[in-house]
């Protein structure tokens, strides 16, 4: 059955613990969307800023997890290429990679699959989290472009071949090294954030937090990231930051030879420091650093072009041994 609705959208769900009063934040959005009604949904969103001569149809849906908790992903691309499956970063949703998700180069090149709101407080919620995406999209051993700490969670559960390869784009391997990784600057921005529950002075630091990421975002942008995430509770910054989390499974998968792994950094990333960073990687036997002129915290919007080619000669390198 079809019909036209207004849909509401968890875009950051919350686990609750137990005893917690401590409600999902729910957005309305009033979407002229066709909903294929069955037990998970799937969403038809047709861009207006793209070429039409170019099949761009988004598909979204929600999938759920393990725990119940509902996620909403969406997938762009040409199905008969390379799979790569979005993690965004500290604090954003997948609106940061709003610049790669419309454009055409990446488009014709990937099949691009991104999750909103991967936000559980222990690795095996987060593992089951992605599994329920790849598995929703029927994907076999994709890469994954990682600007979180979350793969760590996934090789936590999975052996080293359950990936094709890993992208990190000014990351952060695992939030045991966070504190050490994040630059002298951003530093006291994210401990304000997981000791403060004033709105007004959360808010504030917020905004240092993206503006410190990328001084010059393009304004509509700078508002799509902005607000989502504002709307995150001070509650759920605190636990995914002091949530307990390990390494040892992603560092064995490096060591074994078989995970290859491609580490951008921007040479003007006023957010983490690159050395720190491959401190954590040591000893990881198929690994490519790239470091970008002129690239900010978010490389991809400073850098586009670069970023791009960068991404898509690795990834196309990699499948073939894949394969």
């Amino acid at each position: 059955m079809l019909s036209k609705t207004m849909l509401p959208l968890s875009i950051h769900p919350v686990r609750p613990t137990q005893g917690e009063d401590t409600s999902a934040l729910i957005c309305l959005l009033q979407l002229d969307i066709t909903v294929v009604e069955s037990d998970d949904p799937q969403i038809i969103i047709t861009p207006t800023d793209l070429n039409s001569d170019i099949s761009t149809v988004s598909t979204g849906r929600f999938v759920t997890s393990d725990d119940r908790t509902q996620i909403f992903a969406e997938a762009r691309g040409d199905r008969d290429k390379p799979a790569v499956v979005f993690i965004h970063g500290f604090g954003f949703g997948g609106m940061a990679f709003n610049g790669i998700f419309d454009d055409l180069h990446w488009v014709s090149e990937l099949y691009m699959v991104w999750p909103n709101g991967l936000f559980a407080w222990t690795s095996e919620r987060l593992a089951q989290d992605f599994d329920a995406v790849i598995e929703s999209y029927n994907l076999t051993r994709p890469f994954v472009l990682a600007w979180s700490t979350h793969i760590a969670d996934i090789f936590s559960f999975h052996p080293a071949n359950y990936l094709s390869g890993i992208i990190y784009t000014a990351a952060i391997p695992d939030t045991t090294d966070l504190l050490t990784i994040v630059s002298p600057r951003l530093l006291p921005l994210v401990l304000g954030l997981t000791n403060n529950f004033d709105v007004t002075n959360f808010q504030k630091l917020w905004i240092s937090f993206i503006n410190l990421c990328h001084p010059a975002l393009e304004w509509s942008h700078y508002l799509a990231c902005l607000g989502d995430i504002v709307v995150l509770p001070p509650l759920t910054v605190l636990r995914i930051i002091t949530r307990t989390q390990s390494k040892t499974g992603l560092i064995s998968a490096g060591k074994s030879g078989s995970l290859p792994v491609l580490a951008i950094f921007g040479e003007d990333d006023k957010a983490i420091q690159r050395n720190r960073m491959l401190d954590v990687l040591d000893g990881w036997k198929n690994l490519t650093v790239v470091d970008i002129p002129k690239a900010e915290h978010i490389g991809w919007v400073s850098q586009p072009v670069k970023v791009r080619m960068t991404v898509l000669r690795w990834i196309s390198e990699n499948s073939k041994r894949a394969i």
